[in-house]
């Protein structure tokens, strides 16, 4: 039965070559110096009242935050909030206290709390207390702004922004530069003060360990039912490992997440660097890959099914036994690879808030939050590998396993359903039509190699099988079927685009819709959606087609708007941008009357917490 096992995850072993190079080529990548924040810092100005300095004079500082940004007020609701403050220092100036405008009070649903913010600009006026006539240096003041920075989701670490007036003035901003001299500042713009911006370790400390918690809940997400018949079989066979050949497996899995996300991140890397839009799940969107992932895992359940087996010529040696321990790890590098392949069409809570960071920073940075949500994922492959007695809850390896694996081929036939329904969305009846091709091509391929290259026949058969079914499954690819399902895709989406009303009775995204709702004084609630994102069709079902949330959003009034990111459009790319994140769900609030300001909910809703943000923005 072991020996089974291991022939079994032979078939992993030529596409694990093909990971291991792609590998070598995302770890290519170099470290560079980055700002982890990722809030600009605030604009600033000063200004001191007209007229000659005295006593009773001001000081004006003026601060723009950057828009879906706030940052505390001068003081907060609970202490590990750390309020705004201002230092001012001039020589030979005494100031007085900061006077703060009226901060916005508002309920945020991550904190649970009532906090008090400033968005957008505001003024903090700072009264001179005294004045030495005979050395002061307006010229020299200088402003330093404490703050932090939160957005919806996440409050960053404490930063600090400082502006001077006489490095404007040194570069020829006003004149001549007189060191004791009076000089008055109304039309002196500071944005080019210097900064001693903080590096917020602790915010990026944070964001990163969003990614880690993010990858161990994707294994719980619904995006990744269609792949647990391979984990689960993966951890009944290695109930009967020893301890040593326990840890390589788990190792070999967890290599194989984390080379299939940094191929990822190289992916995401080349289209930024092209200048195109990237995004989580983004594959998803490219028939290539539907029917790349349709061959492979029908392939995937014919082998389960006993139609072949892809062996190696030495395995028939005295070396059987070292080349069955080889191919074994080689599968399950493999099976970590597939498993991250089929895992991101949905974005998990906290994993879509720290993707929405990294695909906005330097390639390093990107491949440091792959890297982390790539850990997070494999977190429980590593715990069962170091501690083999979970496994004890599973009988000992015996003839059940060969009926199991028949059933995990079942398992992965429907898993090529899930990917046939997402055909069937984006072309129809058709798309189904030319997809079910591609899957009977595999399926007759499979059979050949098993009929013509059994184990122990010349070697050179299984080579040539398939090499010749790669080849008839491109051209039958890109000969035929491709370019006759782009057009029935095209079409199918365009004649969606035209229709104002989606099917269940929510309106079509555009920017321009958008603009109209907010003229005429209407709340709008949008929702970020792709065919493809299981997360997506979740949440629909629990909470967006629910009745009660229905008939609340009636009675408030709401407009529910649906952005449709099952291909690629540039209109709902921007939208993601604007929203700061990098994949499907996504869901805002825009408050009546008000297009620009956008209210970004978490991933996971509730009917309650939708309501309360409404209420809470009108």
């Amino acid at each position: 039965m072991a020996n089974n096992c291991c022939q079994d995850s032979n078939n992993c072993y030529l596409f694990a070559k093909c990971c291991c190079l792609l590998l070598l080529l995302a770890t290519a990548a170099i470290a560079q110096e980055f700002n982890m924040n990722s809030m600009p810092p605030p604009k600033m100005e000063m200004e001191y009242s007209a007229g000659a300095l005295k006593d009773n004079g001001v000081l004006t500082v003026t601060v723009t935050v950057p828009d879906k940004w706030h940052v505390n007020a001068n003081k907060v609701t609970d202490e590990f909030l750390k309020p705004s403050s201002v230092v001012v220092k001039a020589e030979g100036i005494e100031f007085g206290e900061p006077e703060w405008p009226e901060p916005i009070k508002e309920y945020n649903e991550a904190l649970e709390l009532e906090i008090w913010t400033f968005r957008g600009t505001f003024s903090v006026r700072v009264p001179v207390k005294g004045v030495d006539g005979s050395s002061y240096d307006s010229l020299g003041t200088t402003v330093t702004f404490n703050y932090q920075a939160c957005d919806n989701s996440i409050c960053l670490a404490p930063a600090s922004k400082t502006i001077s007036l006489d490095s404007q003035a040194n570069e020829g901003a006003i004149g001549t530069s007189t060191p004791k001299a009076d000089i008055k500042k109304n039309d002196l713009e500071i944005n080019k003060g210097k900064e001693r911006t903080d590096a917020p370790s602790a915010g990026i400390a944070l964001l990163l360990f969003f990614a880690f918690a993010g990858g161990i809940i994707l294994n719980l997400m619904p995006c990744v039912l269609p792949v647990l018949s391979l984990k689960l079989f993966g951890l009944i066979r290695q109930a009967g490992e020893i301890r040593g050949r326990l840890l390589a497996l788990g190792g070999a899995t967890t290599a194989g997440i984390l080379a299939s996300f940094w191929v990822l991140a190289a992916v995401v890397a080349a289209v930024k660097a092209g200048g195109g839009s990237a995004g989580w799940g983004m594959q998803f969107q490219s028939a290539g890959f539907i029917a790349f992932m349709v061959v492979i895992l029908t392939a995937f359940a014919m082998s389960f099914f006993g139609v072949f087996e892809i062996w190696l010529p030495w395995i028939a040696t005295t070396k059987m036994d070292a080349a069955g321990q080889k191919a074994g790890i080689a599968g399950a590098f493999f099976t970590g690879a597939l498993l991250v392949l089929l895992s991101t069409p949905c974005s998990a809570p906290l994993l879509g808030t720290a993707m929405g960071f990294a695909f906005a920073q330097t390639t390093p940075i990107l491949f440091l939050f792959f890297t982390a949500a790539g850990l997070g994922l494999a977190l429980p492959y590593m715990l069962v590998s170091a501690f083999p007695s979970i496994l004890k809850v599973f009988p000992k390896p015996g003839v059940w396993m060969v009926h199991l694996q028949r059933v995990m081929g079942i398992l992965l036939l429907a898993s090529v359903g899930w990917l046939f329904w997402i055909v069937s969305e984006q072309a129809g009846i058709t798309g189904v039509e030319l997809f079910a091709a591609i899957a009977i091509a595999s399926i007759v391929c499979s059979v050949l190699l098993g009929k013509f290259a059994k184990p122990g026949t010349a070697f050179i058969r299984e080579v040539a099988v398939i090499i010749l079914s790669a080849v008839a499954l491109f051209s039958l690819w890109f000969a035929g079927i491709s370019p006759e399902y782009e057009k029935a895709a095209t079409a199918a989406f365009n004649a969606r685009l035209q229709e104002k009303m989606t099917e269940d009775g929510w309106f079509r995204y555009s920017p321009t819709l958008i603009e109209e709702f907010a003229k005429a004084k209407r709340t709008v609630f949008i929702d970020v959606t792709a065919d493809w994102c299981l997360t997506c069709k979740a949440n629909e079902a629990a909470v967006l087609d629910d009745d009660d949330f229905i008939r609340a959003m009636d009675s408030l009034n709401v407009a529910l708007v649906k952005a449709d990111w099952t291909r690629e459009t540039p209109e709902v790319n921007a939208l993601l941008q604007s929203m700061e994140k990098s994949g499907v769900p996504a869901y805002a609030i825009y408050p009546a009357g008000d297009a620009s300001r956008q209210i970004v909910l978490p991933e996971l809703l509730t009917v309650d917490g939708i309501v309360e943000e409404i209420i809470s923005h009108k």
